[in-house]
């Protein structure tokens, strides 16, 4: 009996151990789910905010926020999240959001919402809401220049590629049974260079200057700067090495820069060379265009070269046919025949936001 009493004891011993283990395991898998769920609903909690931060801009950036705005945004929550969010709840986050706009540029403003850097599917998300509440606005009679201008500066300082803009578009005309090119058209022209330069024209009251917001930063490098946009906009190939060959800065390929500079950028001396794009067959250098800190410097196949000084440049457009695909500079177009309808939108988009900051490089010269 005594070694079967010593056997019974050691059994339960193992049982017990094997309960314990089993418990805090159990512990730990619930202490794990609920970490999970916390982290989730923050996350979602965080893109509420940022949604309803961004339609706070669309509404009340360079006007008064009035109530009916305040309405419109929050009956656009409503319908996006499937919840009835009363003004009432959120009244105060929109008119601390207002504040914000108020006190900030509106390029600091948008740095703060995380998904801008983080989640581009969350960047769609909340552009496709912007476009569902202007349309909204249209049907009541509430739209005005200022939301058509603060339209395209989310379209800016979101980075929307042409290809996100291509879903926004599909899934607005689902949402509002109308046909997608038909809405493609509409917020193109909402959104063009032309439309919102004439927008400027008309309501002198309108802010936003880019170049004046970099020129308060003295502590600014425009060269780093330039390296830091051409990076940002290159995360959109997702590793393309071919469109890397084509679209990169001057210290990253010095043989093809060469032979820009030979065959149509000879008067480039004494200019800080940035960045080059290379449309040419065989990939030599020699057909594209070539950026300094003065002047554009672009040569197309068949076609003497051209000079554009980066003060004279007013217009930067892409246009994308298949048999002839150009970003337009002023009136002179550059060819991006071998270049992706992607690729074609990074490098307008490079152009467009690196021209403030290569003008501001100086280049010191060797006595």
């Amino acid at each position: 009996m005594g070694i079967g009493w010593d056997v019974f004891k050691a059994n339960v011993g193992w049982n017990l151990a094997d309960s314990a283990m089993g418990a805090i395991s159990d512990a730990i898998d619930k202490n794990a789910k609920e970490q999970e769920a916390r982290a989730i609903a923050a996350k979602e909690q965080q893109d509420k905010n940022d949604m309803l931060k961004t339609l706070v801009f669309m509404v009340g950036n360079n006007i008064e926020l009035d109530r009916t705005g305040k309405k419109a945004i929050a009956q656009t929550l409503s319908d996006i999240y499937n919840e009835n969010i009363s003004l009432f709840s959120i009244e105060d986050k929109i008119d601390a959001s207002y504040s914000e706009i108020q006190n900030e540029s509106p390029k600091q403003f948008f740095a703060n919402i995380k998904s801008i850097q983080s989640d581009r599917e969350q960047v769609c998300l909340m552009y496709l809401v912007v476009m569902v509440l202007y349309m909204g606005l249209s049907d009541e009679k509430l739209v005005l220049p200022a939301h058509v201008y603060n339209l395209s500066l989310i379209k800016q300082f979101f980075e929307v590629s042409r290809s996100e803009l291509a879903q926004c578009y599909s899934a607005v005309s689902e949402k509002i049974n109308k046909d997608v090119d038909d809405i493609a058209d509409v917020f193109e022209e909402l959104t063009s260079d032309e439309s919102i330069k004439k927008i400027e024209a008309e309501n002198p009251g309108l802010v936003y200057d880019d170049t004046k917001l970099l020129s308060e930063n003295e502590s600014l490098n425009p060269k780093e700067e330039v390296e830091k946009l051409y990076y940002s906009c290159i995360q959109d190939v997702n590793g393309d090495e071919e469109f890397k060959k084509r679209f990169f800065l001057a210290d990253e390929n010095p043989k093809k820069v060469l032979a820009a500079v030979n065959a149509y950028a000879k008067n480039c001396k004494g200019e800080e060379i940035l960045a080059l794009y290379d449309d040419s067959a065989f990939g030599n250098g020699k057909v594209g265009f070539l950026l300094t800190n003065k002047k554009l410097y672009v040569c197309n196949t068949f076609e003497k070269p051209q000079e554009i000084e980066l003060s004279k440049i007013e217009v930067i457009s892409a246009t994308t046919k298949k048999m002839n695909s150009f970003i337009s500079v002023n009136n002179i177009s550059i060819d991006t025949a071998l270049c992706s309808e992607v690729g074609q939108s990074i490098v307008s988009t490079f152009l467009q936001k690196v021209i403030p900051l290569a003008k501001q490089i100086e280049v010191v010269s060797e006595q």
